[in-house]
């Protein structure tokens, strides 16, 4: 996936053995790939030339368990060597993303949600309850133009409950961006990452449009 090679080693976060793969050198970057697994994928090797890319097949919070997971996150990072890293969280891993982002504001850079969850008014996930409303964390909030997993209105409900934050739609991307459209990905998260506030949706036609 890189040209400076790669690894698979695993941590113990709130008990659990957790695997990750890392690869590329540079500003770190940690992605909570959630269900995807640790696996490397080509999004992965186009982010290693600029990012020492750390992805974990990090669980989504269950109830009592995501303090202790999150908690353990964090402590993974300082054992790793890991002092600042932006965070990427994908799909339901948005949730712990988003709570480690507001528990370690002084260390994470700034927070990317790829197809994070709707934001359900009756069943509110605890840990977004919590985390969305603490964030001061440059964000930027990732979807899909043919994404049918949520309501139609989730990014603008995501980027109203977080002041400053940018919504992006990535054109002909399902929920998986990053498989689906990984250098349009890669290109729309490196300029987040760069520029924080200072971010343009596009500084070319072809990150958002074919």
């Amino acid at each position: 996936m890189s040209d400076v090679g790669s690894r698979i080693d695993a941590v113990e976060v709130g008990g659990r053995r957790i695997r990750y793969a890392e690869t590329g050198r540079g500003p770190v970057l940690v992605h909570l790939a959630g269900g995807r697994g640790s696996a490397l994928t080509p999004a992965h090797g186009l982010l290693a030339r600029r990012f020492r890319v750390l992805a974990f097949e990090a669980p989504a919070p269950d109830g009592d368990a995501s303090e202790a997971l999150v908690t353990g996150l964090a402590a993974a990072m300082q054992r790793l060597g890991v002092e600042s890293f932006d965070l990427i969280g994908s799909s339901a891993s948005a949730a712990m993303a988003v709570a480690l982002a507001a528990r370690a504001h002084d260390r994470v850079r700034a927070l990317v949600l790829e197809s994070p969850p709707a934001l359900d008014a009756t069943r509110p996930d605890p840990a977004l309850a919590r985390g969305l409303g603490q964030l001061a964390t440059p964000t930027l909030v990732l979807f899909g133009t043919e994404d049918t997993t949520v309501p139609a209105d989730t990014g603008r409900r995501y980027k109203a409950l977080v002041p400053g934050s940018h919504l992006v739609f990535v054109y002909a991307a399902s929920h998986a961006i990053a498989a689906d459209r990984p250098e349009a990905f890669v290109e729309v998260v490196s300029d987040f990452l760069e520029r924080h506030e200072a971010f343009v949706v596009s500084r070319t036609r072809t990150v958002i449009l074919p």
